[in-house]
């Protein structure tokens, strides 16, 4: 009887558990376009009973009671807890945080963490404050906004010129340590292909491919223990930048334009009473010519010289027949502007068009962005475009497909720097008598290249005549700027595809793909007419680099 008693007992117990527990379903929506949330995080609290919404937003659920709470999270909206009840379908709406993703910051291998729980140095920039001066740097962008950042860029680093930026502390002893970039979790190589020539051209490094206004975010890990996941290429620390992406809702068109003029200023005040020469007296042609006595200036490229208070002289057109003016006497009078009115007004412009959108299985951003330089050095341009491409498709309910691709083309037209780099040393290696306007028809009809750092034969027969038109040591500036060419031209491609597993909604298998390719070409042309034998060089540079990720 007893056992019978006993047995009755456990069945009814056994019932009225299994009768406690039931399945509770329901449907999480977005508060402010009432579509479904896919992986929103469902919780039994104060349990290990967990699952997450799949991509329509719907969920299935056991609770052990009536009186259990289900706690809804997801990253970037409130947290919402609502008491079971006695209701079978239980329906939540949840917010988006005021305080979005505050807190949360991107580290090493795009893992996201609170900021609280890193022990590192890390400073997160959002990509607004870095297009405001609209910088086409992705790494001068970071000027001034990054604490113990070096950022320096060169002369022509308006032109797409190199960036570079040390981190205070992670230095080496030769002066080098560039820290790593990585753009959405892949390694990005910032090269640079400048020569070491004192005359080269400054062709930027490489970073200059990321489209600043596609950036969402910039992690800079500082020193070693931000950046270890990244081995030797982050022991001087790493740039993180997070690119922006697609979004649930309605499409969206949107379209961004800037515009700034460049001019070239502060210049250094220069002497305007001494011309061309070593000394205060006048070079003469001899008495055994038949111009004796004429004074005319030499190819003397200081001005020390005597001075210019209109004395009639023989100047560098002088000496060619093929001028108009040959073997007239001219002024010798001070030109005040004739460095300043070298440089022209350049101007920038930055045109992109982005579309976004997305429902509960896919979301899409595609943006195209066009740049254009025009340097204030004349005959000087920059071409950039980019196209980038962000997706995620949800194949089933825990499994999910990305993309982020992006396309870089770069084909510049760039000056010539350092010493002897056509103009760049004009401010001392320069006659202040010299009119630059004089010199912008560089060329004669009959092809000669008209030359002011030349000197005239003094011989009795052709004194005063152009027999070496060889420059002793500077070209016409405007023959460097015309025939002297330096062209590049760079073809990107990097990015990544993805796939993801949600197996249960604290634990994710994650694999990528990632390449980072491009192939450079530069040009160089060396005319006939200067001061250096004619030629013309091109070389060819390319790289792929692929790494395989899979993280859990």
């Amino acid at each position: 009887m007893t056992r019978k008693i006993l047995l009755l007992v456990v069945v009814l117990f056994s019932s009225a558990i299994a009768f406690a527990q039931r399945t509770i379903t329901g449907k999480v929506t977005d508060a402010a376009d009432k579509m479904g949330l896919p992986g929103v995080g469902v919780k039994v609290k104060g349990t290990s009973t967990a699952t997450a919404t799949n991509q329509d937003g719907n969920y299935s659920i056991m609770v052990p009671s009536n009186n259990a709470v289900l706690v809804f999270t997801f990253i970037g909206y409130e947290t919402k807890e609502v008491p079971v009840g006695a209701q079978n379908t239980v329906n939540a709406t949840l917010s988006m945080s005021t305080q979005t993703l505050e807190g949360v910051v991107v580290t090493a291998l795009g893992i996201k963490r609170a900021e609280k729980s890193i022990g590192y140095a890390l400073q997160v920039v959002k990509g607004n404050d870095l297009t405001m001066t609209g910088d086409n740097n992705a790494i001068g962008a970071l000027a001034g906004k990054v604490a113990g950042a070096q950022v320096t860029g060169s002369s022509g680093a308006n032109l797409g010129g190199t960036q570079k930026i040390k981190l205070r502390g992670i230095n080496s002893v030769t002066g080098g340590g560039s820290p790593l970039i990585v753009v959405d979790g892949t390694p990005f190589n910032n090269g640079n292909f400048s020569g070491s020539d004192a005359n080269g051209v400054d062709l930027g490094n490489l970073a200059q491919d990321i489209n600043p206004e596609d950036i969402e975010s910039v992690s800079v890990l500082k020193g070693p223990a931000a950046s270890a996941l990244y081995g030797s290429r982050g022991q001087y620390g790493a740039i993180l930048y997070t690119t922006k992406k697609g979004a649930k809702g309605k499409v969206k068109v949107e379209f961004s334009s800037s515009n700034m003029i460049e001019k070239v200023g502060n210049f250094l005040p220069l002497q305007n009473i001494y011309g061309a020469g070593g000394t205060q007296t006048f070079n003469t042609f001899g008495s055994t010519t038949p111009i004796a006595g004429q004074k005319y200036i030499n190819d003397y490229d200081e001005s020390w010289g005597p001075k210019m208070d209109g004395t009639p002289v023989r100047m560098y057109f002088s000496f060619y027949p093929q001028d108009p003016r040959f073997g007239q006497l001219t002024p010798f009078v001070p030109q005040p502007n004739n460095i300043k009115d070298f440089y022209e007004t350049g101007f920038n412009t930055n045109n992109g068009v982005t579309v976004s959108g997305g429902n509960e299985t896919a979301t899409l951003r595609l943006s195209y962005n066009n740049a254009y330089i025009k340097g204030t050095y004349p005959n000087t341009n920059l071409k950039r475009n980019n196209l980038g491409l962000s997706s995620t498709i949800n194949i089933t309910s825990k499994l999910t497909a990305g993309a982020n691709l992006n396309y870089a083309n770069n084909d510049g037209l760039r000056p010539v720097q350092g010493y002897q780099g056509s103009f760049t040393g004009a401010t001392q290696w320069f006659q202040r008598n010299l009119d630059i306007n004089e010199l912008k028809n560089y060329k004669y009809a009959d092809g000669t290249i008209k030359n002011w750092n030349v000197s005239p034969s003094t011989a009795a027969a052709t004194a005063g005549i152009i027999l070496n038109n060889k420059p002793s040591d500077w070209n016409n500036p405007y023959f460097d700027a015309y025939e002297n060419l330096n062209r590049d031209n760079r073809d990107r491609f990097f990015g990544d595809i993805n796939l993801s597993y949600q197996v249960y909604s604290d634990l994710k298998l994650s694999g990528f793909v990632r390449s980072d390719m491009y192939v450079q070409r530069l040009r160089n042309y060396t005319a006939l007419g200067g001061r250096s034998l004619d030629g013309y060089f091109e070389g060819k540079y390319q790289n792929t680099e692929n790494n395989y990720e899979f993280l859990l």
